[in-house]
């Protein structure tokens, strides 16, 4: 469902005439408001159930996608994006707390094999969901070129995910109410407790930030570029499936990489990125834009991998849950931040907007390489 609006939307604005910039605000809505949502909410199913709260947040993306089919009024959908970002500090919680209830069953603690089943499906469902509709979006476009129909699509998948609101069972296990359970794959942990490793924190929460900074920025300025060009609607969703697929794919194998290789693997990362951008500002061959945004979601995933790992060991050293909080609130704050900067940027010149963010890559570069010896590995 996010990613069938989240895409719409400035495609949408930009065929009714209005700025990059005030795009981007309205866009932006939704991060904005996931800023705080979680902390917020994150005892409220304590309070009145699992079950209750996440019929409650799903009704409130059902009632969402109902007033997008009546009006797609600028300052209304902005309003809107921020009520599904509050939502959201609602939805996603529930989901990772039941997935930790699940987890801690007695048929579950002792048997990591089913544990590691679990994480994994859960960790490639969302990212498949992505996936799914990227592909279906592509197919719906290049039948009939019309933004507006996705935001129908939109309204079956919150109609689906009602029902499977209702299907929803309170999971019986009881979880340690005095902190926020952690959810990482078994392995993962297995293989971070045999490395000692040092870092400072800042280290991870900028990366964090990064990464989502420049997926947010890409999203939103390619399509900027696209209709610029006067690329066929459907290609979007196209592009979008390749970056998604790749990003996904190469999450999946970054995980099982050590510290120590990562060290190695940034810098080469971020050199790629970089010309990513450069590249992305002066091309205008379809063809290559598709090559380059599935090169992005590949690279783009390493700052993912490292940050989210050092996040992992910093919480386990410490016997804490407060690092994956921490993980989320930066992942906002860079998608906050994107459509915002970027589409100011735009509003002069789409193809700045890719330049800047190489600068961006630039800074990011000799930060690392400045602290990289900071990062110890034994």
């Amino acid at each position: 469902m996010g990613v069938a609006i989240n895409l719409a939307l400035p495609l949408y604005y930009l065929r009714e005439g209005l700025e990059p910039a005030m795009i981007g605000i309205i866009t932006s809505g939704s991060s904005m408001a996931y800023l705080i949502s979680p902390f917020a909410f994150r005892n409220v199913h304590k309070k009145i159930g699992m079950k209750k709260s996440f019929l409650i947040s799903v009704c409130g993306f059902l009632l969402i996608m109902v007033v997008f089919q009546i009006s797609l009024n600028p300052w209304l959908v902005y309003f809107l994006m921020i009520a599904e970002g509050i939502l959201l500090g609602l939805y996603w919680p529930i989901l990772m707390t039941t997935i930790s209830v699940v987890s801690n069953s007695p048929h579950l603690r002792e048997n990591d094999t089913l544990k590691d089943k679990l994480m994994n499906h859960y960790s490639l469902a969302w990212n498949i969901g992505g996936i799914v509709s990227f592909i279906i979006g592509t197919i719906l476009l290049y039948i009939v070129d019309d933004i507006n129909i996705m935001f129908g699509l939109a309204l079956i998948y919150a109609i689906l995910l009602f029902v499977c609101a209702l299907l929803f069972e309170e999971p019986k296990s009881e979880v340690n109410n005095n902190k926020e359970p952690l959810i990482v794959n078994e392995k993962s942990q297995l293989d971070l407790k045999r490395e000692n490793i040092r870092f400072p924190i800042y280290l991870p929460i900028i990366f964090t930030s990064f990464f989502s900074f420049f997926l947010g920025a890409v999203s939103f300025a390619y399509p900027v570029k696209s209709e610029a060009l006067g690329f066929a609607l459907f290609t979007n969703y196209l592009f979008s499936f390749f970056r998604m697929g790749m990003q996904t794919l190469s999450i999946s194998q970054n995980m099982k990489l050590d510290i120590k290789l990562f060290k190695r693997l940034i810098p080469i990362s971020l050199i790629i990125l970089l010309a990513f951008f450069i590249f992305m500002g002066f091309n205008v061959n379809i063809i290559f834009f598709g090559v380059l945004l599935s090169v992005f979601g590949f690279f783009v995933a390493f700052l993912y991998s490292f940050s989210f790992k050092l996040f992992i060991f910093r919480n386990m050293s410490e016997n804490t849950s407060k690092y994956s909080i921490y993980f989320e609130t930066m992942i906002g704050v860079g998608f906050f931040l994107a459509p915002i900067i970027t589409g100011f940027i735009a509003s002069f010149s789409v193809n700045f907007s890719f330049f800047f963010m190489a600068l961006v890559a630039t800074a990011l570069l000799v930060f690392f390489l400045a602290l990289k010896h900071k990062i110890s590995t034994d």
